[in-house]
Parts: C-alpha cells; sequence; structure tokens
C-alpha cells in the first residue's frame, strides 16, 4: 500500500524546518480518543489458552511508542505506591478484577508521567512512577522490565532509566481458565482503556501507539541507546505489533513465538471513534524526498 500524500507533507515540513526522526520505516499506528465505556476505543489482546502473550511467569519487558499531547489525558499525579497506576489515564492494561490467582500489571500516565505497577498475590502491589514529563506531543520510546525473583522493577523513557524500585515477587502472568465474573475482559491484555470499563474513575488513554514488543526476559538493566527502526523478532519475542495493518481490526502479532500467534482485535467506536488508523509514526518512511525538497544544514 502507498504512502499517503499527505505524510510526505507532514515529512517535507519536518526537513524544511530542521527535524529529526529515527531512521527506519513503518506505515502506521494507532490513535486512541480515550473512550473509557462500551468496550471501545482499545485493543484486545487475548491470553489464554497459554498464549505466548501472557508473560510474567518469569521476568519481562514491555516495550512500545507513544505521542501524548500536553492537555489530553486528564489524570493527576500519581503516588508511588500500592496499586495507584489504575488511576491515570490507562495505556496497558493487565489487571484482574478482585483477587489475582497469580497477580497483574500495567502502565498509566498522570500529570503526563508514566506509572508502571504489579501485583502478585504472594508480594501485594506497587507502582513506580516516573520524572520525566512524556504528554508533550513527540513520540517517546517507553520500556517497563520487572524481575520476579526479587521483584524488581524498571521504567525507561526513550533508553533512559526513569524510575525503579523492588517491587512484589512472585508469578504475575494471568492463570488459564481462572474463574471470573468478567470473562469479556480479564483474560486479555488490552491497550488504551481501562479494560472493565469500571468508570471515569479510572480513565482510558488519548494518543499515539506504536510498536509494542513483549518479552518473558528482561532486556535493558542498564541505560541504552533506543531503537532506530522497527523490532525485529528474536528467539525472546513473546509478541511482536508493528501496527501497520492501516485498516480493518486485527492487529497481527508478528512474532511467530511458539504456541502463538496472539492477535489482538481492535474494538473501534465512541465520540470522537477510535482506535483509528493514523499514519504518525515515530519513523521516516521509506524515504526517497525529491532533491529540491531537500535542505542542506
Amino acid at each position: 500500500m502507498g504512502r499517503p500524500f499527505s505524510l510526505m507533507v507532514a515529512l517535507t515540513a519536518c526537513l524544511l524546518a530542521g527535524g529529526s526522526f529515527p531512521a527506519a520505516t513503518g506505515g502506521f499506528s494507532l490513535r486512541f480518543h480515550g473512550n473509557g465505556v462500551n468496550d471501545i476505543d482499545r485493543v484486545k489482546i487475548l491470553l489464554e489458552p497459554g498464549y505466548p502473550v501472557n508473560v510474567g511467569a518469569t521476568d519481562l519487558t514491555v516495550e512500545w511508542w507513544m505521542k501524548a499531547n500536553p492537555g489530553e489525558n486528564s489524570a493527576g499525579a500519581i503516588p508511588p505506591s500500592g496499586n495507584n497506576w489504575i488511576f491515570g489515564n490507562i495505556i496497558v492494561d493487565r489487571d484482574v478484577f478482585g483477587s489475582g490467582d497469580y497477580g497483574d500489571y500495567g502502565v498509566s500516565l498522570g500529570a503526563g508521567r508514566l506509572a508502571f505497577g504489579v501485583g502478585t498475590s504472594v508480594g501485594g502491589d506497587h507502582t513506580i512512577v516516573g520524572s520525566r514529563v512524556v504528554a508533550d506531543g513527540t513520540w517517546h520510546h517507553v520500556a517497563v522490565t520487572r524481575r520476579r525473583s526479587d521483584g524488581r522493577m524498571q521504567l525507561f523513557v526513550d533508553g533512559a532509566l526513569d524510575a525503579s524500585a523492588i517491587g512484589p515477587t512472585g508469578h504475575a502472568s494471568y492463570r488459564s481458565n481462572r474463574p471470573t465474573a468478567w470473562p469479556a475482559s480479564d483474560p486479555y491484555l488490552v491497550i488504551g482503556a481501562e479494560k472493565h470499563d469500571a468508570g471515569p474513575q479510572y480513565p482510558s488513554y488519548r494518543g499515539w501507539f506504536d510498536e509494542m514488543r513483549i518479552s518473558p526476559t528482561i532486556r535493558y538493566n542498564g541505560a541504552f541507546i533506543r531503537p532506530t527502526e522497527p523490532f525485529v523478532r528474536d528467539a525472546s519475542t513473546a509478541g511482536l505489533y508493528h501496527f501497520d495493518e492501516g485498516g480493518g481490526d486485527v492487529v497481527s502479532d508478528s512474532s511467530m513465538a511458539p504456541f502463538g500467534p496472539s492477535h489482538g482485535v481492535r474494538r473501534f467506536g465512541g465520540s470522537p471513534a477510535g482506535p483509528e488508523w493514523s499514519t504518525e509514526t515515530p519513523w521516516v518512511p521509506p524515504l526517497s524526498v525529491p532533491t529540491n525538497l531537500r535542505v542542506m544544514r
């Protein structure tokens, strides 16, 4: 599929202004509008029975790219304790309703800063909160890691450590066939919304989301150079979502992990309706900008 002309116009404008981008390709992202009701404006990825994307039994890394405009996410500052992450504008939700047999985790946005929480049946809950404002209208790479053995939690923004702490130890995946009164939401990883539509005190995310990789290992133990191109699957990839479909409601998992794939479903709706496919991405389009449009610096 060809790249829309509007994206080339935007790229040219940025080049003329002297802007810069990571040097790679990637065609689409999803734009969420925060409609936290009626099971809409979100992506849902089924976790059971035994899909590889259901990480947390061992270590985990969840990473993605995001862009949020100032003022579009209403949640205030999140205290770094307990399960307080659930009160932010929720970006990634792997919560369970009520007591979890194993555990859960999630990431949200409060006062423009990221909060990452983990809870387990043996260790309780803990939330860490970053200091960097990411709701600034630019693309950021975000990675969260959690080590099962000692509960160490880390939050990275653009390759820099933004928060860390020792959280709960133990198993944090979703138990397959877990009895639940919420079968349409509990056994899912949800992107862009509070999965249970539990009320306005648990707001959903407004902004762009792209290029998500989920791993049952810790990929980062210190500062790193943020990615400059879409991820390529490897032996430690449990879920890989490029969000490059550009249409329809299937969000493909290209990890090729054993016992997969763990495809997602786009649940579209609301006013404004979301999540909508967008040509805004962290990447440079496959370029060849005409020479008469290039700017020498």
